[in-house]
C-alpha cells in the first residue's frame, strides 16, 4: 500500500468514526443497575432523575434488559413504582416476552442478549423536581438467574 492510499483510508476511517459518534443521541437520563446474574425478588433497582426546568413536557421511558443464555424463561414480569416529586405513585405489573415460542431469543447479541423494553410513551411531566422509578423482578422465584443488568432510559417525547 502506498502512502497516499494509507492517508486516504485513514481519512475515511476518521470520517466514519466522527459520523458514528456525532449521530449518537444523548438521552435525557440513562443509568444501569448490575444485578450480577442473580436478581433477588426483594431487591428493587432504583433509578432517580431530576427535572429542573419545565421542559420536557412529555417523556418516553424504557428499559434496556441484558440477559444471558442461562435465563430459563421466555418472559419476564416486572413490578414498578413510579414516584413524582409530589409523592404521587403509579404502580404497574408488566410482562415482556424475551424469547420466541421456539425458544430463540428476541434480543441482539451472542451470549448476552440485549433488548429494549418500552415502559411509558408520552408520559406527561407536570412538576419539576425528583422522579424515582423502582423496579423489581416479578417472577415466581426468589433468585432470578440469567439477568445481568437493567438500564433505565428517559428521553424527551417528540
Amino acid at each position: 500500500m502506498d502512502k497516499n492510499q494509507i492517508i486516504r483510508n485513514s481519512s475515511w476511517l476518521f470520517i466514519f468514526i466522527f459520523l458514528l459518534f456525532s449521530c449518537e443521541t444523548k438521552h435525557y437520563y440513562q443509568d444501569t443497575k448490575d444485578v450480577k446474574n442473580e436478581w433477588k425478588n426483594n431487591q428493587p433497582q432504583t433509578f432517580t432523575f431530576e427535572v429542573d426546568h419545565p421542559s420536557p413536557k412529555k417523556i418516553n421511558i424504557g428499559f434496556v434488559l441484558r440477559n444471558n443464555t442461562s435465563y430459563e424463561y421466555s418472559n419476564l414480569y416486572l413490578f414498578t413504582k413510579f414516584i413524582d416529586p409530589k409523592g404521587n405513585e403509579m404502580i404497574d405489573t408488566l410482562q415482556y416476552y424475551i424469547a420466541n415460542p421456539d425458544g430463540s431469543w428476541i434480543g441482539k447479541g451472542m451470549t448476552t442478549k440485549e433488548m429494549m423494553l418500552v415502559f411509558r410513551e408520552n408520559l406527561p411531566i407536570k412538576d419539576t423536581g425528583r422522579y424515582q422509578l423502582k423496579v423489581w423482578q416479578g417472577m415466581r422465584t426468589k433468585n432470578l438467574k440469567g439477568i445481568e443488568d437493567i438500564s433505565l432510559i428517559v428521553d424527551k417525547a417528540e
